[in-house]
C-alpha cells in the first residue's frame, strides 16, 4: 500500500481486506507516498541519474521531498514543510473567476473590515473539491502580468502556510476586490511566486550537488504539483541545457515529467518499490484500460450505419473531414471529432486515444471546444504537434509526449493558427513522433498537408464532472447530446452525429482579452 497521509481517513483502513477477498496476498508492503512518486518518475525517465523533486498537497512522508537517484537506487536527501500544492489551490479558492462562485468575492471583500495585514478567513472549500481549481488558476493566470504589490505577500503566504493556514494577506483581498483586472493580477502573482520558489529550491540543491562533485543527467519533477506545465517549462529553460546552443556539462541535460505525476501514478511507483524495472525504460502513455464494452461496438455500428474509416481512406479522409475541405473545394463548418481508439491514456492527459480534436486555425473552434466541455472561456486547449512541426511552432524542438511543458509559440504561428496558444502565448502541447503513436502521427502529417502545419487542438473526451470516457455507450450518448460534437471515431468505425440535435447557439462566449505576453 502507498501511504496517503492525512487524506486516508480511518474508515479506509478496511481496503486491504477488500483486496484480499479478490486476490491472494502473501504480505503487504507499505511504500511512502513521495517515494512512490519519485520511483515512478525516475524509472520511467530516460536518465541514469537525476535530481528528483516530488511535491504535492501531502502524503504520509510530507509535502515537498527531494531525492537523488542513480542506477537502480534512490535516496531521499531533503524534506521541507513547503506545502505549495495546498497553498496554490487555497489561494485559487478566493478568486470567483476560478471557482465559479460569485459569493467567494463577496466574502473576501467583507473580510476587509477586519484589521491587520493578515486576515483570518475561513477556508470555504474541501481540499478534494479545491484540487480542481489548480488547472483553472493556471489558465486564468495567463491573462495578466503579476501585481508587484501583491507578489511579496503571496510569497509569504506560501512560507507561512504550514502554521497559519487560515490567514490570507490583506493586500491580496484588496486587489481581488478591485474587480476583474485585480483578480487577474492576483492569479498571475500566485503562479509567479509558486514558480520562483520551485526554481530557487532546485538551484540550491543543484549547487549543493556541484559542491560535492555529484553530477546528474537530468531533473525529474513529479507529484501533483508537477502538472503545473508553466513551472516545468521555466525549470527546463533556465536550469538545463535543453535549449542551449552549446553543450554545458555543468547543467543537467533536460527535465522529465512522467505521464501520471499525480496520485494516479502511485501504484506504478509502489510496484517498482518492490521490484524495480529492468532493461529499457517502458513508455507509459497508453497503458490504461481498453474499452469496457468493446463487444457491443460491431452491433452499434451496424445499427447506426457507421462507416469504416479504413474503407473511406483512413487518416487522409479524417484529415479532409477535420479541415472542412470537400472534394468540391467548398469550406463548410469545421467539425469537432471525438476519438476513442486503443487503450486509455495512463494519467490525467488525453493524448489522442480519448480526445476531442479540431483544427487550430480559428479561435471559434477553441471556444466551441470549451463550450462543449462546459469550461470557462479562458481555459486553454492543448495542441498535438507532429515532431516535424515543433521547430516551426516554437523555434526549438521541444519534445513533450505527455503534455508536460508550455513553451512560447512563435508570433507568426499564433497569427496563422490562433487557437493553438493560450492568451499568454504559450502552448501546453503534446509532441508526437511515429515511435510515440504511429496513427496519430500519420493523422497530423495528413492534416499538415492541408493546412500547412501538422497540428490539431485537443482536449479530453469527457463530459462535465465525469471521468474520461471508456465505453461505447457513453461515447454515443455524448455524440447524441452534445451540440458541438459532429463525429465520433471508435476504433475504425466513424459515426456521424444524428440529425435533429439541439441547436447550436450563435452566442459563443468570447475572451475579454486578446494576446497577453509577459515577454
Amino acid at each position: 500500500m502507498v501511504g496517503f497521509g492525512l487524506r486516508l481517513k480511518t474508515h479506509f483502513t478496511w481496503l486491504p481486506k477488500v483486496v484480499e477477498l479478490v486476490f491472494r496476498v502473501h504480505r503487504w508492503r507499505n511504500v511512502n507516498h513521495h517515494e512512490a512518486h519519485a520511483l515512478m518518475g525516475y524509472f520511467s525517465s530516460p536518465f541514469r541519474s537525476a535530481l528528483v523533486l516530488s511535491y504535492d498537497g501531502g502524503g504520509n512522508d510530507g509535502v515537498f521531498n527531494v531525492f537523488l537517484a542513480r542506477g537502480q537506487d534512490l535516496w531521499r536527501i531533503a524534506r521541507k514543510p513547503l506545502n505549495l500544492g495546498t497553498g496554490y489551490h487555497r489561494l485559487a479558492s478566493y478568486l470567483p473567476q476560478v471557482t465559479g462562485a460569485s459569493e467567494v468575492g463577496l466574502v473576501a471583500c467583507a473580510a476587509l473590515e477586519k484589521e491587520g495585514d493578515w486576515i483570518d478567513l475561513k477556508y470555504s472549500f474541501g481540499d478534494t473539491l479545491a484540487l480542481g481549481f489548480a488547472g483553472k488558476l493556471m489558465g486564468f493566470s495567463g491573462l495578466s502580468a503579476p501585481s508587484k504589490e501583491v507578489s511579496p505577500w503571496i510569497r509569504r503566504f506560501y512560507e507561512r502556510l504550514e502554521h497559519r493556514q487560515n490567514e490570507v494577506p490583506r493586500a491580496m483581498l484588496e486587489k481581488i476586490c478591485e474587480g476583474e483586472t485585480g483578480a487577474r493580477e492576483v492569479a498571475a502573482s500566485i503562479q509567479e511566486e509558486f514558480a520562483h520558489i520551485v526554481r530557487e529550491v532546485l538551484v540550491d540543491y543543484l549547487a549543493e550537488l556541484e559542491r560535492k562533485r555529484v553530477s546528474v543527467e537530468g531533473i525529474v519533477l513529479t507529484g501533483g504539483c508537477a502538472l503545473n506545465v508553466v513551472v516545468n517549462q521555466q525549470v527546463r529553460d533556465t536550469l538545463t541545457e535543453a535549449t542551449s546552443e552549446r553543450p554545458n556539462p555543468l547543467k543537467p541535460q533536460d527535465v522529465y515529467v512522467p505521464p501520471a505525476p499525480n496520485d494516479s501514478g502511485l501504484t506504478v511507483g509502489g510496484v517498482w518499490a518492490v521490484s524495480p524495472p529492468a532493461g529499457p525504460r517502458q513508455k507509459l502513455q497508453y497503458l490504461g484500460f481498453p474499452l469496457f464494452d468493446k463487444e457491443v461496438l460491431q452491433s452499434a455500428a451496424e445499427e447506426r450505419k457507421a462507416q469504416r474509416l479504413s474503407a473511406l481512406g483512413g487518416v487522409d479522409f479524417l484529415a479532409q473531414l477535420l479541415t472542412g475541405k470537400e472534394s468540391s473545394g467548398r469550406r463548410p463548418r469545421r467539425p469537432i471529432v471525438a476519438i476513442v481508439r486503443g487503450r486509455q491514456e495512463f494519467g490525467p492527459r488525453a493524448l489522442g486515444h480519448r480526445s476531442l480534436l479540431a483544427v487550430p486555425d480559428s479561435p471559434d473552434l477553441r471556444d466551441r471546444m470549451n463550450r462543449l466541455k462546459f469550461r470557462q472561456w479562458y481555459r486553454p486547449v492543448a495542441p498535438m504537434i507532429a515532431e516535424e512541426g515543433l521547430e516551426e511552432v516554437f523555434g526549438h524542438k521541444y519534445v513533450s509526449p505527455s503534455m508536460e511543458f508550455a513553451p512560447f509559440v512563435r508570433e507568426e504561428v499564433r497569427e496563422r493558427f490562433p487557437a493553438l496558444a493560450h492568451f499568454d502565448g504559450t502552448a501546453r502541447h503534446q509532441s508526437v513522433s511515429k515511435a510515440d503513436e504511429p496513427w496519430v502521427h500519420a493523422l497530423l502529417l495528413a492534416v499538415g498537408n492541408r493546412t500547412g502545419l501538422p497540428a490539431l487542438i485537443n482536449t479530453s473526451f469527457n463530459s462535465r464532472g465525469k471521468p474520461i470516457v471508456n465505453t461505447v455507450a457513453e461515447s454515443l450518448k455524448m455524440l447524441d447530446e452534445l451540440a458541438d460534437l459532429d463525429y465520433l471515431l471508435i476504433e475504425d468505425w466513424l459515426f456521424r452525429a444524428p440529425a435533429g440535435k439541439p441547436a447550436i447557439s450563435s452566442e459563443i462566449p468570447r475572451a475579454a482579452v486578446e494576446w497577453f505576453s509577459p515577454r
